[in-house]
């Protein structure tokens, strides 16, 4: 069953309210009850003494002492406060009682213990009754009762128990309805937020919850919701870009394919003709699988965090077998190589990741290094870190693109170099991984000077 929020609050409250409350009227009733019964105990030892000292015995026969005592007033009155005492043999026969007994009497009761405090009935009345053994020579001669009449400390009680029975969940009826009242006022806040947030659609992702003026956990939770409205914002954006460049990126081969299988087909062409411009055309597929490959890489580096294989990487062996794989680019370009490094420069990442960016890295170097240009790849090694750097005399960038050239499809002045082909993937590929990775990645370049970049591991 669904509930609001605010009667979740209210119950939960209530409830554990009601066990507290439930133990405090307990408490109070057993501290009631053990007073008035202490106080009656004190009041019926304290006749039952005063009358012990008036019995006598002869020859094992209990009799009294001043029996003009229980002529007394108070013997005979059984209006205010009444005093009943009897006196018996061993075989229960009375030897004496109290006027105000008249008829009825008081039995002794032979399982309680001498002057034991214990409640009893006379004529349908409650009485607390105490009896005391008379003794002669360590030989029991008779029993000395005394009872007092405790309706009224009864109908205290009673009283004090009902009282506290229906007020409990009274108490507990209106404790509720209060509760649910401030637990509504005090999540009023959060409807607002909700309403506020329930206006946030793709059309106005910008929009945000204004803050609350306290410093309180409303406002952690406002402050933690724009944070992730600007986090989705950026990432919508991102995906909107993305799409928008690969799809133009995308666009342009697919075109050029096109237009050269319909020059293609509207006349006859030699052999040679038709194996240029097959060979044209599947160049461009290559170009637009590699470009599909790196698209679907992007795709997958937001759960490639959960499928990362960390293990030792030697930088040393991952360079040499990623020069093998550029080798016959380098001799085109009559590039010279150096490889600064030491034996056991070991890093712990996953090895996959590791390849592509460093492979990305000595890509560019060797795409944008100018002929008969020099690159050097050094690894350099420190207590606290591995710094992996590779520089090139190549193009170079102005400072103020670096930052850019690392999003997706953003190159630098292309038309100044047509001759050099790319789509823009391979840094933003190199910088995202190294987030992945925990890697520090720097760039620094100058035009026509050429651009170095650093992995610090």
């Amino acid at each position: 069953m669904n509930t609001s929020f605010k009667n979740k609050i209210a119950f939960n409250f209530t409830f554990s309210t009601a066990l507290l409350v439930a133990v405090a009227f307990f408490v109070i009733y057993y501290v009631v009850n053990l007073t008035v019964f202490s106080r009656l105990k004190k009041d019926i030892m304290t006749e039952a003494n005063r009358h012990f000292y008036e019995v006598g015995i002869v020859n094992g026969k209990p009799f009294l002492a001043d029996k003009e005592e229980w002529l007394e007033r108070e013997h005979q009155a059984l209006e205010i406060n009444p005093v009943f005492v009897e006196l018996t043999g061993t075989d229960g026969k009375i030897l004496e009682k109290s006027p105000n007994l008249k008829s009825n009497i008081l039995l002794p009761d032979l399982s309680k213990a001498d002057k034991t405090f214990f409640r009893s009935t006379l004529t349908g009345q409650s009485i607390a009754q105490v009896q005391i053994a008379l003794k002669e020579k360590n030989k029991i001669a008779g029993y000395l009762i005394v009872a007092i009449p405790i309706d009224e400390s009864e109908a205290v009680l009673f009283m004090l128990k009902a009282v506290l029975l229906i007020a409990f969940p009274v108490v507990l009826l209106a404790l509720f309805f209060v509760t649910r009242l401030i637990a509504g006022r005090s999540i009023q806040p959060v409807l607002n937020v909700i309403d506020t947030a329930s206006t946030i659609t793709n059309q106005n992702l910008g929009a945000r919850i204004p803050l609350p003026s306290g410093k309180d956990e409303l406002s952690i939770l406002v402050f933690t919701i724009n944070d992730l409205m600007d986090r989705i914002e950026k990432a919508v954006e991102r995906e909107k870009e993305f799409t928008s460049d690969a799809s133009h990126e995308l666009r342009t081969p697919l075109a050029v394919i096109k237009g050269t299988l319909e020059v293609l087909i509207r006349k006859p062409r030699t052999a040679q003709e038709y194996i240029e411009k097959v060979t044209f055309c599947i160049k461009e597929i290559n170009r637009i699988s590699y470009l599909v490959d790196q698209l679907l890489l992007l795709a997958r580096f937001e759960s490639q965090k959960k499928a990362m294989d960390n293990q030792e990487v030697d930088l040393c062996e991952l360079t040499t077998t990623i020069l093998q794989r550029q080798q016959q680019l380098i001799l085109e370009k009559h590039l010279s190589v150096d490889l600064e490094t030491s034996y056991g420069d070991y890093v712990y990442s996953d090895p996959y990741m590791i390849d592509i960016v460093i492979e990305n890295l000595i890509s560019n170097a060797v795409k944008y290094s100018l002929p008969g240009g020099n690159i050097r790849i050094a690894v350099r090694k420190t207590p606290k870190e591995i710094c992996y750097s590779v520089v090139d005399q190549g193009i170079g960038i102005a400072a103020e693109e670096i930052e850019k050239i690392q999003e997706p499809f953003y190159r630098a002045d292309p038309m100044d170099h047509p001759e050099v082909k790319g789509n823009g993937l391979g840094l933003s590929i190199v910088k995202r991984m190294c987030e992945l990775l925990e890697i520090n990645f720097h760039m620094e370049s100058q035009i026509n000077k050429g651009t170095t970049a650093k992995l610090t591991f």
